[in-house]
């Protein structure tokens, strides 16, 4: 029985096939006269069409009727179905699921979940908590910052007796990637209209060129603490130059609670997801601490016995006896570089590939019309993003000698010394 791995998340679904290959969807719905736009698709045009745009329906995950009287789309649920039939068709209609779900989903919330897989024709073998799952084999008390759309998730895991335990969750509102996203866009606005007398959010072209840029950009301020961005306006392209410490500043207030509730839990060890890079990325603070890979969920959920002829699915908590080894690369080997095509790309900042045709294009920078990004950091291969179309397969080690599959072009991870 073929078996695939599904994390919920609505800032980025991922799927993980019996063979190791990822896919990712970003939770946006566009319901249009013909359908429902899912995922990367809904997501570029949801500024341009506000009115038909929706985001929130894995946090609201339910059967009230929408105010709109779609041919479609009769509520949320309706588009989960359709996101949840394009992952399983990406991952190529595995008969079985195991699933991670955040411990922000209700009871009811899973059971209607389950409903929708049903009608899909999967078999559910688990449902486990993400951070339970993330945190899989830590042998201290860890507490996992995650954030969503909408929304953060402060998680507590306790080790007591060999087993792991998700002893609490706190859901601190209106602190997600939108919100972030929300309160730089209108940073960036104002210092438009104060410089150039234009407001590019004035405009629903000029809110999706603000939204489609900001994550390339925020993620920039991870090795740089300044940049300069250029924005499209009437006048000609603008130039505005961003500052960290700008941004550190202006996310302080609105992060407050978040940083009081970590406070509150200083003994615990600290760990962010890697859906919630952004806070140690721009708050200083957080600079240093671990960030789990984008696959680490999925990986852990493939290793754990979860398989289960139970009827009656319920979301696994707690886990006994959990034996999962940390992957450390062999000594004095490190991965500085990919080698493509007989040239060498160094990989301590991003690289940003696209697929044309069949051919890989490489640039050494964040670039938002990349398909795919990725950088090596204290030798931990992360991803930064990765379009739903692109068929990638991750090594399980970051080490040299290991390659990376991207639509059937092969990279190899290497190391280059003295040069």
């Amino acid at each position: 029985m073929t078996t695939a791995i599904l994390e919920l998340n609505d800032q980025n679904l991922l799927i993980q096939t019996v063979d190791g290959v990822i896919y990712s969807q970003p939770g946006f719905a566009l319901v249009t006269a013909s359908g429902i736009e899912i995922g990367e698709k809904a997501r570029a045009l949801a500024w341009r069409k506000p009115q038909d745009s929706y985001n929130d329906y894995w946090r609201q995950l339910n059967q009230t009727p929408l105010p709109t009287n779609y041919t479609y789309a009769r509520h949320h649920a309706d588009m989960a179905y359709s996101q949840l039939k394009q992952l399983l068709s990406l991952a190529e209609s595995p008969e079985s699921l195991i699933i991670a779900v955040p411990g922000s989903f209700s009871d009811e919330q899973i059971s209607l979940l389950l409903g929708l897989v049903n009608a899909l024709e999967v078999k559910v073998e688990a449902v486990l908590d993400t951070a339970l799952a993330a945190c899989a084999g830590e042998k201290e008390p860890t507490i996992l910052v995650e954030l969503q759309l909408h929304q953060a998730m402060i998680c507590l895991i306790d080790y007591r007796d060999d087993c792991q335990i998700v002893s609490h969750q706190e859901i601190i509102p209106n602190i997600g990637t939108l919100q972030i996203y929300n309160s730089v866009a209108h940073y960036i606005s104002e210092t438009l209209i104060k410089d150039y007398r234009y407001d590019p959010l004035h405009t629903s072209e000029g809110s999706q060129v603000i939204y489609d840029h900001i994550p390339e950009w925020l993620i920039r301020f991870k090795w740089e603490d300044s940049i300069t961005i250029t924005l499209p306006s009437p006048q000609g392209d603008l130039t505005l130059q961003l500052h960290k410490a700008q941004i550190n500043e202006l996310l302080g207030q609105r992060l407050s609670h978040l940083k009081k509730v970590i406070k509150n839990h200083a003994k615990f060890k600290l760990i962010f997801s890697q859906n919630a890079i952004l806070i140690p990325t721009l708050i200083t603070e957080y600079s240093k601490v671990e960030t789990l890979s984008l696959s680490c969920t999925l990986e852990n959920c493939a290793k754990l016995n979860l398989r289960s002829d139970q009827s009656d699915l319920y979301r696994i908590t707690n886990l006994k006896n959990v034996s999962i080894s940390k992957r450390k690369s062999k000594a004095n080997l490190n991965v500085t570089h990919i080698l493509f095509n007989g040239y060498a790309y160094p990989i301590s900042q991003p690289l940003g590939i696209t697929l044309a045709g069949e051919e890989l294009l490489i640039t050494s920078t964040c670039d938002n019309e990349s398909d795919f990004e990725l950088v090596v950091e204290d030798q931990k291969l992360q991803i930064l993003k990765n379009k739903e179309s692109l068929n990638i397969r991750l090594p399980n080690q970051c080490k040299p000698g290991e390659l990376i599959d991207i639509a059937g072009n092969k990279l190899i991870l290497i190391e280059v010394k003295n040069g």
